[in-house]
């Protein structure tokens, strides 16, 4: 197939982020390959937008082999990549004493062993001046009550991304991070249920408008980290709180 247009892989297609960022990247004329485990939010995904705009993967991105295969298919089908954005995650509030083994490697799996693999096997179809985008979180950074499972993934996924700009830089990809507070998700609900708060609450100790933000407002960074506008950003973490973490 013969491609003009910009391509981009999004993972966590069908959470709350996931979704703008895929709304931001249509406007953007991009064509979007979309990765989800809920088969039916990817379909309704694909039916919002014109034919020949959005394509579903549904797979695990703890797998290694659907990795592999997903690779193979978006080389068949399309020749290369454009834009790999790391977006699938995972967050449960819990104590040390409640973080069991099972949910520390279910995070780790999800956050972390996902990313890597998601760069490792998409690497053969990331073209010269591709862009890797992965979410963080300011856990990665901050000391963050009930949730060590949570902040020791993203703090990972941070230095992951550090050390594949500086290996992947020769070959002209560039690899950043993005580091929001809660969002306007079900994973800001969450939060609110688990802490026995409103997201209003919640976002009022935010310096910028006192309210948590919303996934187009993340989205609208991400899709800029992507674009040929930040080519020159490479190894950066882009933090969107705004101000929590400085305030």
């Amino acid at each position: 197939m013969s491609i003009q247009r910009k391509i981009a892989f999004v993972t966590g297609a069908a959470g709350g982020l996931g979704k703008a960022v895929i709304d931001k990247l249509i406007s953007d004329d991009y064509i979007v390959l979309i990765n989800d485990k809920d088969d039916k939010e990817l379909e309704k995904i694909v039916n919002h937008y014109p034919a020949g705009n959005i394509y579903s993967y549904s797979f695990d991105v703890t797998s290694e082999e659907s990795w592999k295969e997903v690779s193979n298919q978006v080389r068949k089908g399309f020749g290369s990549l454009d834009v790999l954005l790391n977006i699938a995650g995972i967050f449960k509030i819990k104590t040390i004493e409640e973080t069991n083994l099972d949910l520390w490697h279910s995070t780790m799996e999800v956050n972390v062993t996902s990313t890597f693999l998601a760069l490792k096997e998409m690497l053969p179809v990331l073209k010269k001046g591709s862009s890797i985008v992965n979410i963080s979180s300011i856990a990665s950074f901050l000391g963050s009550k009930n949730r060590i499972a949570y902040a020791a993934s993203k703090g990972a996924v941070a230095s992951l991304t550090k050390a594949a700009a500086i290996e992947l830089a020769p070959r002209q990809i560039r690899v950043n991070s993005v580091h929001p507070a809660y969002i306007q998700t079900k994973m800001a609900d969450h939060a609110a249920d688990a802490t026995d708060r409103t997201t209003a609450e919640m976002g009022s100790r935010i310096p910028l408008y006192q309210r948590i933000s919303t996934p187009e407002e993340v989205a609208d960074v991400v899709a800029f980290v992507a674009s040929e506008k930040a080519r020159f950003m490479t190894g950066a973490e882009i933090v969107v709180d705004g101000g929590q973490s400085v305030n």
